[in-house]
């Protein structure tokens, strides 16, 4: 029974061992590229416009290219899907750093080679949501899943906080080779895992058989259909809109409304990460004591809560330690509230949706997810010229309150019955 299950049964299997792995050097890699790719764009280009027309067309691919990507993988073998584009990826990056070398990198350039990335991810993502099933049982989900969040987010804790080091020391290239480097070795582990064997072969044979435009076309009505998958992906729309202000206010906060300098901005991002793992590391509990509904009221409501105490910044007069005291207890909370939101979400999404669909899902949930980002960012950038950062946060952090609220009264559904489920 799961009750019984804990992560040290999980750790046993070798083949999730394996997926462990493959994750957390991915992430790894991630976190110091993301670092060294900002610094670089900044160099190079030496425009806040082009920092955030960089950062934007992040999503892009996302939006536009995953859900048609989500219909051809359902056709294809999901574990080499994987391991083609970890090694795509790292052959694109590794092609980025020659580039730079010979100072042929230029903005255009930059931009190219963020769409490029980011597509190679968009067939990477759906891929992988659909790949866990096949290595982790139904009853060991929730565990294996928020495992994976748990290491994921140290291993990015980690890369953060050394990427600073590795570009004062060893130049943004070497960075970005360690992140292209990982990407290889990530598909080499991934290349070793083993499958389960389960019962949806003969429905994945058969729906190998199907076109891309009746895949696709049933992959969407699929979604549709099912009230409890649409309600996840309506609060995961509404979330990423509502947490815009936030996630791009960053730096704004912290001078206009704590007086306070970058250094706060580390202090943010280390809270950050220490509520992400704590928030990971406790899914499995809260989804044996709490339905999926009350939890997300319970933390949407918590994270609404920290949102709107940040702002309060503003009445500390600049005071370094009770600023720093004040943002980062905000930040753990905010996170480690978000990330159970987000685990409990993942954990119910795979439980629900059936395998044969499980690509083609996840692709238009991360993809109308997604699209709540940058329609948020333009809202908050027209509204940002008048209205001051610790306002726009305030109004979110209300908002979200108010969400929740209306989801703790609805008759919305976030779980469907467990014998439904295996039935399925």
């Amino acid at each position: 029974m799961a009750k019984e299950f804990k992560y040290r049964d999980i750790i046993k299997y070798p083949e999730y061992r394996k997926l462990l792995f493959s994750g957390l050097i991915n992430r790894f890699g991630d976190a110091v590229d993301a670092i060294a790719f900002t610094w670089l764009v900044y160099e190079i280009t030496h425009s806040a416009s082009w920092s955030a027309l960089i950062f934007g067309l992040n999503f892009l691919p996302n939006i536009f290219v995953q859900p048609f990507a989500g219909a051809l993988i359902e056709k294809m073998d999901k574990k080499k899907v994987i391991v083609l584009t970890h090694i795509l990826r790292g052959l694109v990056i590794s092609a980025f750093v020659v580039m730079y070398q010979a100072g042929a990198v230029s903005p255009i350039i930059m931009a190219a080679f963020t769409l490029i990335i980011t597509s190679i991810e968009s067939f990477n993502l759906p891929a992988s949501t659909a790949f866990i099933p096949g290595v982790v049982r139904r009853e060991h989900l929730t565990h294996a899943m928020s495992l994976n969040s748990t290491i994921s987010s140290a291993a990015a804790f980690v890369g953060t906080g050394i990427a600073g080091i590795i570009i004062a020391k060893c130049g943004v290239y070497t960075a970005m080779l360690i992140d292209a480097a990982t990407f290889f070795i990530a598909a080499g582990i991934t290349a070793s895992v083993k499958e389960l064997k389960t019962d949806n072969e003969e429905t994945a044979s058969s729906e190998s058989k199907d076109s891309y435009a009746s895949l696709l076309k049933s992959g969407i009505s699929y979604v549709l259909k099912k009230k409890v998958i649409l309600n996840y992906c309506l609060i995961a729309v509404a979330l990423n809109f509502l947490l815009v202000p936030l996630n791009s206010l960053i730096a704004p906060i912290a001078e206009e409304c704590y007086g306070l300098g970058s250094e706060l901005l580390s202090i943010n991002g280390m809270a950050s990460a220490i509520g992400a793992i704590i928030g990971s590391a406790i899914v499995p509990m809260i989804s044996e004591k709490m339905s999926a509904k009350n939890s997300l009221v319970l933390f949407g409501l918590i994270l609404g809560a920290g949102m709107y105490v940040l702002t309060l910044g503003r009445y500390l007069n600049s005071a370094v330690l009770y600023g720093y005291l004040l943002a980062g207890s905000c930040y753990v909370i905010m996170t480690m509230s978000a990330s159970v939101i987000v685990g409990i979400l993942g954990v119910q999404f795979v439980k629900s949706v059936e395998q044969s669909y499980l690509a083609r899902a996840a692709a238009i949930f991360n993809a109308s997810s997604a699209a709540a980002t940058p329609v948020g960012s333009m809202i908050v950038s027209a509204c940002a010229v008048s209205i001051s950062p610790a306002l726009l946060i305030a109004v979110s952090a209300v908002l979200a309150i108010v969400l929740f609220l209306l989801v703790a009264v609805s008759k919305l559904k976030f779980e469907i019955k467990e014998e439904v489920a295996n039935a399925a």
